[in-house]
């Protein structure tokens, strides 16, 4: 599975239609349950057009009556995509609506070829997602002779990236569904949690903490650099994110590239699996490693986005189950890669507890307004429900292009295809032989250790 751009896709020609969720406002209720603090957060920051979501190829002719209805049975059945937040003179209010109420409407933009078809798709979920407006999701489809494609984008405050993961495979058996003839009624039911109870609970937990709470003193100390300033770490290397903040950041430039297949992914698991550590501290670190070997980065400070999906019930709901871990690594001295991965594995055990404590109350209770500019996300999509027909619906994770000056972000993927790397990074000379200097460097590690593994068999 690859996490793109939307413009690295190959849209194909065709007919372009927009599909946008509506609710009578009279449908509309109020709802007390309180937002995250995350979530809180999200609406103070986030700009308009900012979206993720996913794409799609199905076969055979565009059943529009089908497809509807499969639309309207997906935002059913998670109450995240039913829900949005209004402004009121007495502050946020959270308002909902009952699945039967929304309806999904369907406009022709027109019929172009492929340039025009992607450009089109683009502009769409630019201009129609808002984290501050409902819908928070909208789809639109490319119809041609031989099938359609189907991509949605949603706002992040109400969807994760294992969400759009599920999406694939329950969208189409939606689809599948609606199309055999059941009715809205049995395709609608929910069959998970609800993300809405989830972030109430996340709100009441974020409500407990106080600056004396052992969670906001680790993120203080962390936070914490020598000239006392409260600040996020950058990337390592210097000259990549050091360049002075600019009124309007440029795009940042992205990329997604395989660094192995699937038998260097189970080489790699099992020199894991002999050191006693787990297959994302094996994959960080190679990056770990290789930054060395290439830049001599010894210590490293990032942070690494972990699931909050800790009930059963919510561990297929569409919402945002995401925390943050602030992560410090020293490998001086770690020879070998499996030397360096142990320090990892050492480095998120210690992480990982605070990713249960909201960092955006963190934020709040130590006046931080600072962001993340080093981020590193490790995914196993290889169970994922609906993942072996992955390859034949071309599906992709997309992301919406980023503006910043001073961001790296990473995303290391185990598939049943191998492993791969997403990043986006500034757009500049140094940034870009830096990030590809180390995806090039990640590659050659994992054909080495193939190698070596392959010698040894023989021998």
């Amino acid at each position: 599975m690859e996490y793109t751009e939307l413009s690295a896709y190959d849209v194909p020609p065709g007919e372009v239609t927009a599909w946008i969720p509506t609710a009578a406002p009279t449908t509309w209720i109020d709802d007390d349950r309180r937002l995250s603090h995350n979530h809180e957060l999200h609406l103070d920051t986030a700009e308009a057009g900012s979206w993720i979501g996913s794409i799609m190829r199905l076969t055979g002719p565009l059943d529009s009556e089908a497809l509807t209805l499969a639309l309207r049975s997906w935002i059913g059945r998670h109450e995240a995509l039913r829900g949005t937040v209004e402004e009121t003179p007495a502050g946020r209010r959270r308002r909902t609506v009952a699945p039967a109420d929304v309806s999904v409407s369907a406009t022709v933009l027109g019929r172009y070829d492929a340039l025009g078809a992607r450009s089109c798709l683009s502009d769409f979920l630019v201009e129609h997602v808002d984290p501050s407006a409902w819908p928070h999701v909208v789809f639109a489809t490319v119809a041609d002779a031989d099938g359609f494609t189907l991509v949605f984008g949603a706002d992040h405050g109400v969807m994760d990236a294992y969400s759009q993961l599920l999406w694939f495979e329950e969208i189409a058996t939606l689809y599948e569904r609606a199309r055999a003839g059941e009715p809205f009624s049995e395709l609608a039911v929910a069959a998970v949690g609800s993300h809405i109870d989830h972030a109430a609970e996340e709100r009441t937990a974020g409500e407990a903490m106080s600056l004396e709470s052992e969670s906001v003193q680790v993120w203080r100390d962390w936070l914490t650099g020598p000239d006392g300033r409260r600040r996020f770490a950058d990337f390592p290397v210097t000259g990549i994110t050091d360049v002075p903040a600019s009124a309007s950041p440029l795009t940042q430039a992205s990329l997604s590239q395989w660094l192995g297949d699937p038998r260097q992914a189970r080489v790699l698991g099992e020199l894991c699996k002999s050191a006693g550590v787990g297959f994302q501290a094996g994959m960080m670190g190679a990056m770990a490693y290789v930054l060395r070997a290439q830049h001599g980065v010894e210590r490293m400070r990032f942070v690494a986005p972990m699931h909050t999906r800790h009930a059963a019930e919510h561990a297929a709901a569409v919402g945002w189950y995401v925390g943050l871990a602030p992560v410090t690594l020293d490998i001086t001295g770690a020879e070998t890669l499996t030397e360096v991965a142990t320090r990892v594995q050492l480095a998120l055990t210690e992480a990982k507890p605070l990713v249960r404590q909201p960092f955006a109350r963190v934020a709040e209770l130590l006046e931080i307004d600072d962001a993340p500019h080093f981020v590193i996300t490790f995914v196993d999509t290889r169970f994922t429900p609906g993942v072996e027909r992955w390859n034949d619906w071309e599906a992709r994770t997309l992301r919406a292009p980023v503006r910043a000056d001073d961001e790296v972000y990473l995303w290391l993927v185990r598939d049943r295809d191998g492993l791969n790397v997403s990043t986006r990074y500034p757009e500049t000379v140094a940034a870009e032989r830096v990030v590809r200097g180390l995806i090039s460097g990640m590659s050659a590690l994992f054909d080495e250790i193939a190698l070596l593994s392959s010698t040894e068999a023989a021998g």
